[in-house]
């Protein structure tokens, strides 16, 4: 596949037109996927090796609690990232074909051009920027289904040229 003109390339990943009437979005995401399987990984050990020292008797049961808690804050942690994921990865809006592609870890969905509700631009709530015109934000793509797919992350005048593409594609901001 072509490169494509560059309509946005930073940290958060890229927006690439590929001719008129196709938009290819990179957003990985960040690093806390990898973060919290791990953490999460070191807890579920943790309580396993809890839960047999209690099964030896060579503990009090009540530390069974805390390996509980660590278990269910885990869990927690591994649905709510495995949510998260679903924003996330690289979409491919062909406005010709009208379908919306998108490939994350472990998943690929396919979308009707139709189910585009509307782009949004929200700050990104992580932003550590001093002057808040330079703060970043999400270029979030709603679907008519009510989920979100996060397309890129950038300061608002670095997605003026993604924004306008989508514009002349017929989404409504």
């Amino acid at each position: 596949m072509p490169e494509g003109d560059v309509l946005l390339s930073n940290a958060e990943g890229t927006i690439r037109a590929h001719g008129p009437a196709v938009l290819v979005c990179d957003c990985p995401g960040d690093g806390l996927d990898l973060a919290v399987r791990r953490v999460a990984a070191f807890a579920l050990t943790a309580s396993l090796i809890v839960v047999g020292i209690v099964a030896a008797r060579a503990a009090p049961f009540p530390i069974l609690f805390i390996a509980a808690t660590w278990t269910a804050g885990a869990i927690a942690a591994l649905v709510l990232v495995r949510r998260r994921r679903r924003l996330h990865g690289l979409f491919r809006l062909d406005f010709e074909r009208a379908e919306i592609v998108q490939e994350g870890r472990g998943f690929r969905r396919i979308f009707p051009m139709q189910a585009i509700a509307r782009v949004s631009t929200p700050p990104a709530l992580d932003a550590e920027v001093d002057e808040p015109g330079l703060a970043p934000r999400w270029l979030l793509l709603h679907l008519s289904t009510g989920e979100q797919l996060r397309l890129g992350k950038a300061p608002p005048y670095a997605l003026g040229p993604a924004l306008a593409f989508l514009r002349r594609a017929g989404v409504e901001a």
